[in-house]
């Protein structure tokens, strides 16, 4: 009877596992509406997570900082409290100095040699990615979102116009390339730059090209200098425990819309940065400047003393990464 009993709840139990499995749902927290770029590349990964696994595996998700802000998402997925987020790939830079490689200021020359840095099968991405599994996150596609520009309301050209002025940054390696040129970092969020730059917070910004359409930073700035100076990558990242308990065919599953939702949005962002640029150009009061090879190696010089920053404070691992990408070049 005793056997008997054990076998019954045996079968219990794999009845309750399969439909566990089967009722699986996923819940991932981002910063940004749903409509928006970042937005729908994750709408794209819900998608295909549930055509893929024909509805056993569901995807919730909590847009617009609903849940968390960016920068409380590497504690949160680490800790369980939410199962995936949205996060500025900066936002771990604090903790993991090396993280911070792809906001060093013109680390890289041009788009190419970032989509190849970046590229799911590239020493540097895969060192950055173990790195960041160290907080108990893990990488499940990163977001191409394009070049960094500067936005002011004076015209801006060359580096020596920044020092002594009040400038937006991103994080650490931003900061350090604002320190480099003299200015005086300060730390905004993405949705909260509207209002600094009409208050006045700080002198000049520094952002996305397709946010200064998106976010209308056009009415509040005049001018946009298109200095390309740093790559703008999200992550989206799961919690590590909670991937490695997933059944070999729900890894596949996520894996592989994973890589075609990172597809899909580098494949894009090229083109949608450089329409942002012609609308701000053609629809928009705010005046594109676009710097000369001398000025783009003026801007060079002087941002030479962030990247000894990042290699000191990010040390071997970081000097290893520098060496990678100029092999690139």
């Amino acid at each position: 009877m005793k056997a008997v009993s054990v076998a019954a709840l045996a079968t219990a139990g794999l009845m309750v596992s399969s439909q566990a499995l089967a009722e699986r749902t996923v819940r991932l927290s981002l910063q940004l509406p749903l409509k928006h770029q970042i937005g729908q590349n994750i709408v794209f990964f819900k998608d295909e997570v549930e055509r893929l696994s024909n509805g056993e595996l569901k995807l919730e998700l909590y847009d617009s900082a609903q849940l968390y802000k960016g920068s409380e998402i590497p504690q949160a997925v680490g800790s369980g409290a939410i199962d995936m987020g949205l996060v500025l790939i900066d936002e771990y830079a604090g903790t993991i100095p090396a993280v911070g490689l792809f906001s060093v200021a013109f680390m890289f020359p041009d788009y190419d040699v970032l989509a190849k840095a970046a590229s799911p099968d590239s020493p540097i991405r895969q060192k950055i990615d173990e790195l960041i599994r160290q907080t108990g996150t893990r990488v499940m596609w990163w977001q191409d979102y394009g070049p960094i520009q500067l936005v002011s309301k004076t015209h801006l050209d060359m580096p020596e116009q920044v020092k002594g002025q009040k400038v937006r940054v991103l994080g650490k390696p931003s900061g350090d390339f604002v320190d480099a040129l003299g200015g005086i970092p300060v730390k905004i969020s993405g949705s909260e730059q509207f209002i600094a730059y009409q208050r006045g917070t700080v002198d000049i910004g520094m952002t996305g090209t397709t946010a200064i359409e998106s976010r209308k930073l056009y009415e509040v700035m005049d001018f946009v200098t298109i200095t390309n100076h740093a790559q703008t990558e999200f992550l989206v990242v799961i919690n590590d425990k909670l991937f490695d308990s997933l059944s070999d065919q729900e890894k596949k599953w996520m894996s592989e819309a994973a890589l075609a939702a990172e597809n899909k949005i580098r494949a894009e962002t090229k083109k949608e940065n450089l329409d942002s640029e012609k609308f701000i150009a053609e629809k928009t009061d705010m005046k594109v400047i676009n710097l000369t090879p001398e000025q783009v190696k003026a801007w060079q010089k002087a941002a030479e003393p962030a990247i000894d920053e990042y290699i000191k404070s990010a040390g071997p691992v970081g000097q290893e990464l520098v060496e990678e990408v100029r092999k690139l070049y």
